[in-house]
């Protein structure tokens, strides 16, 4: 990496950061808006109320709202532009992953909102055999609980006859040399800086953004536990368990959301270690094709003509990856089995006799939205924890290993 004084961007500048999601923009979002009251001493500056302005993108109409929420007022984006406008001549960094999936008409809104001529983008580029089941478990996070090869077979397929969210929630803003195009058609390619993520430096993200921010080397240090950790291996395939059993029951994601929502968070705040390996093992066909699509990536980036910041070669599939079954099974802790019930258990409302019919119309029951902590003799809570127990009972355990 070149010398950190020759990254410095102009004063003025705005320092728009694009993400995309899973490339560590979490990570320089904490750091920077928990030092925002001292970054004026470097003219710096971080608008905001929140670490990332993502109520404003979403009244611009960026993707990535949550199911059900309403797209808030236009003039969430308004004030938040005003309130980049007002910095003056302040370096200005404004951090969105959701701007990494603007489609083009939004992307010249985004750029002539926030300062025209003064913009200058930043985006990551991550290789695929990493990317790839971070953006998985993502995915059952969010409640969609397709298996690892299935999921593998939808996004990486070379020649889909349908459109996919799946594909579309990995490729739009990781196809790098679209995501770059979109962007310097309006900002131009002297404008736009790409970083090639190196997931054996960490400091490469922290160290690059102090350097276009002309801040002391070292000042960015994300806190531990505050970036958006991945759930490892075992507790990806435990809350996908959870959302197998219930799709047994017939029962909608809008329905099990109370149930499916304890279980992950319990599972994202456990201090269990996780198990060994932390991804699943790559099928022998997949890797195949990753190899390829990483090998296309790296050359699209040296030809980009944009301002490259660490080296292409990190996104070539490398000695590390892990080949092995498509119906391999995480070892697992048995505590986190008895997470999961307890989660069950703890988000059960009192009222008896549940049952999938009374979430037919895709919503939770009116009568349901009482204590939420209450326990109680629900039965399809119930069937749905000894399905788990039964799926995790047949898993070898870390002690088996």
């Amino acid at each position: 990496m070149e010398d950190h004084t020759e990254l410095v961007l102009p004063e003025g500048t705005r320092l728009v950061h694009i993400g995309p999601h899973k490339t560590g923009s979490t990570a320089i979002q904490v750091a920077l808006f928990d030092l925002r009251e001292r970054l004026g001493e470097y003219g710096v500056a971080y608008p905001g109320r929140t670490r990332r302005a993502r109520m404003a993108g979403w009244a611009l109409g960026l993707p990535a709202r949550r199911a059900g929420l309403e797209q808030p007022p236009i003039k969430r984006w308004e004030n938040f532009a005003a309130e980049v406008a007002a910095c003056g001549e302040a370096r200005v960094c404004v951090s969105n992953e959701d701007f990494g999936r603007a489609q083009p008409e939004k992307i010249r809104r985004i750029v002539d909102d926030l300062g025209g001529d003064r913009v200058h983008v930043v985006a990551v580029v991550r290789g695929l055999q990493r990317y790839l089941p971070s953006q998985w478990q993502e995915r059952i996070k969010a409640d969609v609980a397709y298996a690892w090869e299935d999921w593998l077979r939808i996004v990486l397929d070379p020649h889909p006859t349908t459109s996919s969210d799946e594909r579309w929630n990995v490729w739009f803003a990781h196809d790098v040399e679209a995501l770059v195009g979109r962007w310097t058609d309006v900002v131009g390619a002297d404008r736009f800086t790409l970083i090639v993520s190196d997931d054996h430096d960490r400091t490469l993200l922290p160290r690059t953004f102090e350097g276009l921010l002309g801040l002391p080397s070292g000042l960015l240090n994300p806190p531990a536990g505050r970036s958006n950790e991945s759930l490892s291996w075992d507790r990806t395939e435990l809350l996908r368990s959870v959302q197998v059993a219930f799709d047994e029951q017939g029962l909608s994601r809008a329905g099990r959301a109370p149930w499916t929502r304890a279980v992950r968070n319990a599972l994202l705040n456990s201090d269990v270690p996780p198990s060994d390996p932390r991804t699943p093992p790559y099928p022998a066909w997949a890797i195949e094709r990753i190899r390829d699509l990483s090998e296309k990536r790296a050359d699209a980036v040296r030809r980009s003509g944009v301002h490259v910041i660490g080296d292409p070669a990190n996104l070539l599939v490398d000695d590390s990856v892990s080949v092995g079954s498509p119906d391999a099974l995480p070892p697992m802790d048995p505590r986190l089995p008895a997470l999961a019930t307890e989660a069950l258990v703890r988000a059960t409302v009192k009222h008896p006799g549940l049952t999938a019919a009374d979430f037919e119309d895709g919503q939770v029951p009116e009568r349901l939205l009482g204590d939420q902590d209450h326990q109680a003799d629900s039965p399809l809570p119930r069937r749905v924890a000894g399905r788990v127990r039964r799926r995790i009972g047949r898993r070898p355990t870390s002690r088996e290993k």
